[in-house]
């Protein structure tokens, strides 16, 4: 996790350190301004080195002139991770792999349009349960350095508290201006019991369901980030689904579908054409 920020000061191209109470002005002041957006960018989080996240998939759906934007994570070379409440239509939303700024042209990027989807079947939206979604794609990726997979879990033990994960994504900022480049934070698992009692006059949380605690420095993820990894030791563990409003609120919890050994199952039986996304057998 992030215990100081640095800044420019004046001209100057050196690095100078933050005094605590700017530090704490700054950080109000981003709260204030970003976390009050309908779709925001990681907060407190930092550019990563581009392309060194090649599973990140960006998806946008541009509908009546209205462009939505999620994330999600290449499990497959056609085939991507998101959440189910990302609102996304066959044939209309787009998936680019190999970004790193959203308006570059950049060499890297791969872009295809997304065919099928399918919504864990019995997602429900009102309660926030199964928030998981598969995507086909239209074509399989050229994998490689800037574009490649991240595995599937193999094991399914509990996610010790405090264990520090990765949070990724992007968004747009306050303006109303999407955020360019790709965003990435630190966050720590809370305990199971505390995101219970954070969340108990609201949603039921379940067993697979995983929480992060915001961080010291008002780390979150918020709704741009929507369907966005969550990476603990290397290892894919959750993805985003929801959290307090306003973002980056101290002393609250964001909230992931956690990948359990049913949701593995359910994913590679959909990929291996195998059940439909109830749960049939096809």
């Amino acid at each position: 996790m992030y215990s100081s920020i640095t800044c420019k000061i004046g001209t100057s191209s050196m690095n100078q350190p933050i005094t605590a109470h700017l530090c704490y002005l700054l950080t109000a002041a981003c709260f204030l301004l970003i976390c009050e957006g309908a779709n925001i960018k990681i907060i407190n989080g930092h550019d990563v080195i581009p392309h060194s996240r090649p599973y990140i998939a960006l998806i946008e759906t541009l509908k009546e002139n209205k462009k939505s934007v999620c994330a999600g994570s290449l499990i497959k070379p056609d085939w991507v991770l998101t959440a189910a409440h990302c609102k996304l239509i066959a044939n209309i939303t787009t998936v680019t792999l190999g970004a790193h700024s959203m308006t570059q042209n950049e060499f890297e990027k791969q872009k295809m349009q997304v065919i099928r989807l399918f919504p864990y079947g019995t997602y429900n939206r009102t309660v926030k349960q199964n928030d998981i979604q598969l995507l086909q794609l239209s074509k399989k990726a050229t994998l490689g350095d800037a574009v490649n997979t991240i595995p599937l879990p193999e094991t399914f033990e509990d996610i010790p508290e405090g264990t520090v994960c990765r949070i990724t994504g992007w968004g747009t900022t306050e303006s109303g201006n999407h955020s360019d480049t790709l965003k990435e934070a630190h966050v720590a698992i809370l305990k199971k019991k505390k995101c219970i009692r954070d969340w108990r006059h609201k949603y039921l949380i379940t067993a697979d369901m995983i929480c992060t605690n915001v961080g010291s420095d008002r780390q979150d993820t918020c709704k741009g980030d929507s369907g966005s990894p969550l990476v603990c030791d290397d290892v894919f563990r959750g993805v985003n689904s929801f959290g307090y409003v306003p973002c980056g609120t101290p002393e609250t919890s964001n909230v992931f579908t956690q990948l359990t050994q049913k949701y593995v199952l359910w994913i590679n039986n959909i990929i291996n054409n195998e059940i439909d996304s109830w749960g049939k057998e096809i």
